[in-house]
């Protein structure tokens, strides 16, 4: 680390500084912002994925360091750390205690009604209704008779089930694209790391974050996070004094265009503004290879859509560092109150987001960049019931783009319908990773009894294979596609622990979609890294 700056002297966080959200010292994804998926997570995979490696380290460590095993419940961790994991675990279960409640009483609703008498008035158990989640539920039957509950999430996130005391910052130097996955193992103290605790909704993170555009001196941005003497002197080193003139980011921008960054991030600007899909920023470090980074991002975005909560399209991390910047976020609207489903405007509202709007299927609004049109989503979440994903339409400036995401072509005949209701597009994006991780991988810890491996395995969070995505070119009628949002890039491994292999069946498949469009005229390209491409 260089050498502390002058408090006085104005500063910027270092561009090689990864600042990671936490939740009981677990990376923050939309599920740890939740209560209700929160507490799943932390009862049914943080503590026995601790439990677990305090029972056999060194198998954890082998493990997490076998490529076969990548993304699984192994704790990558340097040496023998198991005092500090005792230390966490006994932290968690005191801190999360109220949590670890709801997530037995979940289970006991569950049985109460699995035990109902069949078509019986529901209104004669809310007696019944476990302590936690009285006032929270309400029970309702399906349309074959099947009882069950919804979660009236708003009063969640109004209740000490919310509490943000568990929430941190956690700072460390980034000298690679790849970083350790982050699923599975909690961020311990290191040499190179410190935790800040604090909540992602305190205004000194937006203070904190602002120095990359606009430095401040360090003493205000110490004050601003109310850090103590000793956390300050602590924090200091992860800035860098601020160069003495800088090129106006305006000055050099060209627009209009569109500019992808990687993944499943995509830029679009016009004259009138700016519009970034799925933020996901390529990191920025001494001897990083070329790529589009935060420094070729606008320095006001008009508006962020988020396709769906899935944690390397709804990326935390990034939307805080920008935050300051975004003028609104759009997401798709849930509403369902079911526990797959959470709603990503409270999770955004609730870590500190000012301006975040929903729309349902076939909304749209009018923005100075153009008309924003949310388009149904299907597939890619193992078959549950999840009404919070959208593809997004963008028209401006006399073009129609379509941000499809990991969308599948599960029946052809939905995107034939579709375009009768949005017309045809210009250019597509659409995901393709058609070998996608089992059902269990992101939503086991949410069912009660878990499916077994081979229900896991044939339920998985798949995009769409060749034959699907030319099926859904050509309903759209698009004149150029491109497939992103592979998790090719090195720097998006942290979250999917995706390897790019020429020989891998998702590449195959994307190379077969490229071919099959050109043959019909659609100009086609396969996505990886980040570029400028034609508007």
């Amino acid at each position: 680390m260089s050498a502390p700056p002058d408090s006085r002297r104005p500063v910027s966080l270092r561009p090689d500084v990864v600042v990671e959200p936490l939740v009981d010292r677990w990376y923050a994804w939309s599920h740890l912002l939740s209560p209700a998926t929160a507490a799943r997570n932390i009862a049914r995979r943080h503590l026995p994925i601790m439990t677990s490696y305090l029972a056999a380290p060194a198998v954890h460590q082998r493990s997490a360091r076998t490529p076969a095993l990548a993304g699984g419940p192994f704790m990558e961790l340097d040496g023998d750390r198991s005092a500090d994991v005792e230390a966490l675990v006994e932290a968690t279960r005191r801190r999360a205690a109220r949590l670890l409640q709801l997530d037995a009483a979940v289970d006991a609703l569950q049985d109460l009604l699995a035990d109902a008498d069949p078509g019986a008035p529901l209104e004669q158990l809310y007696p019944l209704v476990p302590e936690p989640l009285k006032g929270y539920v309400e029970l309702v039957y399906d349309l074959r008779d099947n009882a069950s509950f919804r979660l009236i999430e708003g009063l969640l996130y109004r209740s000490d089930y919310a509490a943000p005391d568990g929430q941190a910052l956690a700072l460390s130097p980034l000298r690679a694209d790849r970083r350790p996955f982050v699923l599975s193992t909690p961020r311990l103290d290191t040499d190179d790391r410190i935790v800040l605790p604090v909540a992602f909704h305190h205004p000194g993170v937006d203070v904190m974050f602002s120095t990359t555009r606009s430095p401040r001196p360090f003493g205000e941005i110490a004050d601003a996070l109310e850090l103590t003497p000793d956390a300050a002197t602590l924090l200091a080193p992860y800035f860098t004094a601020a160069p003495a003139t800088a090129t106006p980011r305006e000055s050099v921008r060209k627009k209009p265009g569109i500019r992808y960054l990687g993944h499943a991030c995509v830029l679009v600007e016009t004259d009138q503004g700016s519009v970034l899909v799925d933020p996901l920023l390529p990191p920025a470090f001494p001897g990083a290879g070329p790529r589009l980074a935060d420094s070729d991002l606008p320095d006001h975005i008009d508006h962020v859509l988020i396709t769906h909560g899935h944690q390397d399209h709804l990326v935390l991390e990034t939307l805080l560092r920008l935050r300051t910047r975004i003028g609104t976020v759009v997401v798709p609207r849930s509403d369902s109150g079911s526990l797959q489903d959470p709603s990503l405007r409270l999770a955004l509202e609730a870590a500190g987001f000012p301006r975040v709007i929903e729309l349902g299927e076939l909304q749209e609004i009018e923005t100075p960049v153009g008309r924003i049109t949310a388009v149904p989503f299907f597939g890619e979440h193992g078959d549950l019931a999840i009404s919070a994903k959208s593809a997004w339409r963008l028209e401006a400036d006399g073009k129609v783009v379509l941000f499809a995401a990991d969308t599948s072509t599960v029946d052809p005949e939905a995107y034939a319908h579709v375009r009768r209701a949005i017309g045809e597009v210009d250019v597509l994006f659409l995901g393709m990773e058609c070998e996608g991780a089992p059902l269990t991988w992101l939503y086991g810890p949410l069912f009660t009894s878990a499916p077994d491996r081979e229900i896991a395995a044939r339920r998985r969070l798949n995009g769409n294979d060749d034959l699907g995505a030319v099926a859904l070119a050509e309903a759209m009628g698009c004149g150029r596609a491109y497939v992103y949002a592979m998790g090719h890039e090195p720097w998006v491994w942290y979250l999917t622990t995706t390897t790019f292999s020429e020989t891998a069946v998702p590449v195959r498949a994307a190379e077969r979609f490229v071919a099959a469009c050109r043959t019909r005229g659609i100009e086609a390209r396969r996505l990886h890294g980040s570029c400028d491409l034609p508007w």
